[in-house]
């Protein structure tokens, strides 16, 4: 909406049986139709606002000395004399509308119309410079604005360190057998046993993890597995997002048996799923932060012609809500440990924070990094299993 291209004087009329049209939400009730040779001089109204009459009922289209009961009583009564020019054409109606917009909000008479190529706006010569004015400080101040919002770009792609550790634990599920055969050793030391994992062996909150009742369950928990915490890879990368999953699973497990401890109940449980909606939680705080990093980027981006962007209560929830929901519809069914999944992305979203807080956004993590991460969280398994059976 800038320069002089917008604007031109109306030429003869001859080619064109109308040009323009009021739209209702200009609050006028007259029609502004050309018709003939050249079009019709502006109504009457007299300078300084007193003479010429407005038609009764609404206010002239154009002439702003004009009163509402048609008295000519107006703020400025400037219009009169004044030839017609034409500012478009807008390419779009939602264009022209907000253009209309402008130029009520900045008391400029003008009136809506259409010509062959577009919807135009037209008004007095003597306003031409502030219209034109006007519709340019306002491009200006909302250019690229409400900003698109681009999709995200995984900071990470490559391998997967997470979709090989539950291909891992699907295998381990052939050496462990399942939870009701007979030698079954492995659920003995590894169980996440609430009372043992308070007192003497807390690495039962770790090698819980990596047990599972039948292949019904391992492959559940690969599947699930597999697709959070790739997910989580593409913003933690593989050591960090393993290390996140494995950490989040074992401190839900603690908080899990802490719950029983402490309503005095007697409680055991395996499965992986709790390390599944660790990675859940991660994937909600780590939204969050992406959500606050994008305000404080838009915020910044209009700062020198808007207000700072209002603090929305639905950009730290919505993440948060989406994790409750796939805790209802995945982690609720019969015979499953509800309490030690909901406990799980607790301890995600506890992770995923403190990850939110230390890392840096712009900058992913470098590879000597990522192995270590990746190493601690090997580490954590292999060594409470170590302990576990030389305990």
């Amino acid at each position: 909406m800038t320069g002089s291209k917008l604007v031109r004087s109306l030429p003869p009329m001859s080619a064109r049986a109308a040009l323009v049209a009021p739209l209702p939400f200009l609050g006028s009730a007259q029609s502004f139709h050309f018709a003939g040779d050249r079009p019709p001089a502006p109504p009457a109204f007299a300078e300084g606002g007193s003479g010429g009459a407005a038609p009764a009922g609404g206010e002239g289209p154009l002439g702003d000395g004009a009163g509402p009961r048609g008295d000519g009583a107006g703020p400025r009564g400037d219009g009169a004399g004044s030839p017609l020019v034409e500012i478009g054409p807008f390419a779009t109606e939602r264009g022209l509308r907000e253009a209309a917009l402008v130029l009520r909000s900045m008391s400029i008479p003008h009136q809506v119309g259409y010509a062959a190529a577009g919807g135009v706006l037209v008004v007095h010569e003597r306003h031409r410079a502030r219209a034109v004015d006007a519709l340019r400080r306002y491009g200006e101040e909302n250019r690229d604005w409400p900003p698109r919002r681009a999709a995200e770009r995984p900071r990470y792609a490559g391998w997967s360190l997470v979709v090989l550790a539950f291909a891992v634990l699907l295998g381990f599920a052939f050496v462990t057998g399942p939870s009701k055969a007979p030698s079954g050793r492995w659920f003995q030391e590894g169980a996440s046993v609430a009372s043992l994992v308070l007192s003497s062996e807390p690495f039962r909150a770790v090698t819980a993890l990596t047990l599972h009742a039948d292949s019904e369950h391992v492959l559940a928990n690969f599947l699930s597995g597999s697709l959070f915490g790739r997910l989580s890879e593409r913003r933690l990368g593989p050591g960090g997002a393993l290390f996140g999953i494995v950490a989040a699973g074992s401190l839900g497990n603690l908080a899990n048996a802490a719950f029983y401890v402490l309503r005095g109940e007697g409680h055991a449980s395996i499965g992986a799923s709790t390390a599944v909606f660790g990675a859940v939680g991660l994937l909600a705080a780590t939204e969050v932060a992406l959500r606050l990093k994008r305000r404080r980027e838009r915020s910044e981006g209009r700062a020198s012609v808007r207000a700072p962007e209002p603090w929305r209560l639905q950009e730290v929830m919505v993440p948060i809500v989406g994790g409750l929901a796939l805790l209802g519809t995945l982690g609720a069914s019969p015979n499953t440990d509800v309490w030690a999944h909901a406990w799980g992305l607790v301890g995600g979203l506890v992770i995923g924070g403190v990850a939110a807080l230390v890392i840096r956004w712009d900058r992913p993590l470098s590879l000597p990094r990522q192995l270590g991460l990746g190493a601690a969280a090997l580490s954590l398994v292999f060594g409470s299993w170590g302990a576990a059976l030389l305990s």
